[in-house]
C-alpha cells in the first residue's frame, strides 16, 4: 500500500461549514473556511481532505483488482485443468480408436480367407458331386470301373 505523507495544518480559529455547499461522497471532513483563516490554509485543508478520500478510493481499486486477479488465476487454472483432461481424453480415444482400427483389419483379412475358403470348398463340393452323378450313372460307373481295374493294373 502507498501512503502518502500528507502535512496537517491545524488552524487555530474556528472551522465553520459553508452554507449548501455539497461535499464528495467519503469526504472526511466538510470544507473548511473561517473568516480568520487565510484562502491559502483552506484550499490546503481541502486539498489534504481531498487527497484522504483518492488514497481510499486507491486503496479500494487496488483491493478489487487483487481480487479479479485472484479470481482470473483462479479461472485460468480451471480453464488449464479442463484443457489438460481433454488433451489425455482425447490421446485416450485416439489409441482406443487405432486399437479398434486395427481389429477391424485383422477381422476383414480374417473374413477374406474364410470366404476363399468357402469358395474353394465349394467348388471342391461341386467337383465330388459331378463325380458322384457320373459315378451313379452307368456309363460313368463302366468309365470308373474301367480306371479303376487300369489303375490297378499298371501299379501291379
Amino acid at each position: 500500500e502507498v501512503q502518502i505523507a500528507i502535512p496537517i495544518m491545524k488552524p487555530t480559529l474556528d472551522k465553520v461549514q459553508l452554507a449548501g455547499q455539497a461535499l464528495p461522497p467519503g469526504f472526511p471532513a466538510p470544507f473548511l473556511f473561517a473568516d480568520g483563516l487565510s484562502s491559502v490554509e483552506t484550499l490546503l485543508t481541502n486539498i489534504q481532505g481531498l487527497l484522504k478520500v483518492a488514497v481510499d478510493n486507491a486503496r479500494v481499486q487496488e483491493k478489487q483488482i487483487q481480487q479479479e486477479k485472484k479470481e482470473l488465476k483462479m479461472e485460468l487454472c480451471r480453464e488449464r485443468e479442463l484443457r489438460e483432461s481433454l488433451e489425455r481424453q482425447l490421446t485416450a480415444e485416439l489409441q482406443s480408436r487405432a486399437t479398434i482400427q486395427k481389429r477391424l483389419k485383422k477381422e476383414k483379412k480374417a473374413k477374406r480367407k474364410l470366404q476363399e475358403a468357402l469358395e474353394f470348398e465349394s467348388k471342391r463340393r461341386e467337383q465330388v458331386e459331378q463325380a458322384l452323378k457320373q459315378a451313379t450313372s452307368g456309363d460313368g460307373l463302366r468309365m470308373l470301373n474301367g480306371n479303376v481295374l487300369v489303375g490297378l493294373s499298371q501299379s501291379a
